[in-house]
């Protein structure tokens, strides 16, 4: 088993003297343009830290552009989705310009006063249902007719109703 030198203050006069001639990640990340992240990264690839210079050598032999790296397909391909992409953002904005144009779309609010007033007219006829067919039917079936058409449209209506509540 080895053992560990003791530190003397000569020893540690070293290591100062070691640390003082490396320049901090900040220095160098602000004297290359980078990111500290992004200076760490490279420290941690075996980036010298004793200079900017240092640095700026060492990433044009060792860090390839993001393009070079690239496969040529890759990047055509994502141009292309890109390329896609707007088109089809641009065909919608320009069908929603022809549409507001040509009146096509309605405010919300006057779509909401239109259901309420089918709504309306559609329950009165409904509700009057029971009573026309319990007089075209002979009076002994007039109450069962009359009370099974009222039940059958109450359950029609109140299910219509809450469809509607549920989109507006």
């Amino acid at each position: 088993m080895q053992q560990r030198r003791p530190k003397t203050k000569a020893n540690h006069k070293t290591g100062q003297a070691r640390k003082s001639r490396n320049l901090t990640i900040k220095a160098l990340a602000e004297g290359v343009g980078v990111s500290t992240v992004t200076i760490d990264k490279y420290v941690a690839r075996g980036c010298p830290r004793t200079s900017i210079e240092a640095v700026q050598k060492w990433r044009a032999e060792n860090i390839k552009a993001v393009a070079e790296d690239a496969d040529v397909s890759e990047i055509g391909i994502e141009l292309k989705r890109a390329e896609i992409l707007e088109r089809l953002e641009n065909a919608r904005t320009r069908k929603l310009k022809n549409d507001r144009l040509q009146n096509e779309l309605r405010p919300v609010s006057e779509i909401e006063h239109a259901i309420r007033i089918i709504h309306s007219r559609v329950a009165n006829r409904l509700k009057s249902l029971g009573h026309s067919c319990a007089n075209v039917v002979p009076a002994e079936f007039k109450a069962v007719i009359k009370q099974q058409v009222e039940e059958t449209v109450r359950i029609a209506m109140q299910e219509a109703e809450n469809e509607l509540c549920s989109l507006l």
